[in-house]
């Protein structure tokens, strides 16, 4: 087996984050990914987070990408998320601080990913903006220089909405795990940052999504089947 090339401080659901000094950190997938598609994973993220990065939207520096490595900066700093956890009373802050991170994000011009079509696919609609895909509180750092967004794997190209009807239906169908006392505390605390996220984002625009968005939970095979039920639930609600 070969030696670790650094602290591990993170698992994913594929990869694993190690620093490895200088103020950077190694993301490496596991061989249980074919080497090929990570490869491409890697590829894809490092050009997507260089461009939105040169148009001034907050994400890591990439030092370095080659097959299923990609060595970025160092953040420092607590996620959104834990924030929120040992924070709830900033519930509204982080809501529309989310919300600004969505609109500077749509307003970076898709321009030349536009033209590589193979490299960063476009879905769900019309490519009108980069689409994060996994736009949550848990993908932003807060550092001491703001909020910084980072996990870009599943980016594409698509409707600026798509990133805000997702994030409502990952938001409003997602199992809390714990004490019950505690999942109803977590599960209102989670509606209230949802329905403001979606609501400064445009709620019809996210709307008109929700199916698509739906679907595409759906398709994940790591979705829980009463979460399943849930996205179901939501689609039909509002269909």
């Amino acid at each position: 087996m070969a030696a670790e090339p650094g602290r591990l401080i993170g698992k994913g659901r594929a990869a694993d984050v190690f620093d490895v000094g200088s103020n950077r950190v190694l993301r490496r997938y596991r061989d249980s990914i074919p080497a090929v598609i990570a490869a491409e994973m890697v590829a894809k993220e490092a050009v997507v987070m260089g461009y939105v990065r040169a148009h001034g939207y907050p994400t890591p520096e990439v030092f370095d990408a080659a097959g299923g490595d990609l060595v970025m900066e160092l953040l420092d700093g607590v996620t959104m998320l834990a924030d929120l956890q040992s924070h709830p009373w900033r519930v509204d802050r982080h809501a529309d601080s989310m919300v600004d991170l969505h609109r500077r994000l749509v307003a970076v011009p898709i321009g030349e990913l536009g033209a590589r079509g193979s490299l960063v696919p476009r879905a769900f609609g019309p490519a009108e903006a980069i689409v994060h895909l996994d736009f949550h509180p848990d993908n932003v750092m807060l550092t001491s220089a703001g909020p910084v967004v980072f996990d870009w794997t599943n980016a594409v190209l698509g409707p600026a909405a798509a990133d805000v009807a997702y994030a409502w239906v990952i938001g409003a169908t997602s199992t809390l795990e714990g004490p019950w006392w505690l999942r109803v505390i977590g599960q209102r605390l989670r509606n209230r940052f949802v329905d403001r996220f979606v609501d400064g984002c445009g709620r019809a625009a996210a709307i008109d999504l929700l199916p698509a968005m739906g679907a595409h939970r759906l398709a994940d095979r790591h979705t829980f089947p009463e979460e399943a039920v849930r996205v179901r639930e939501l689609v039909a609600r509002y269909a």
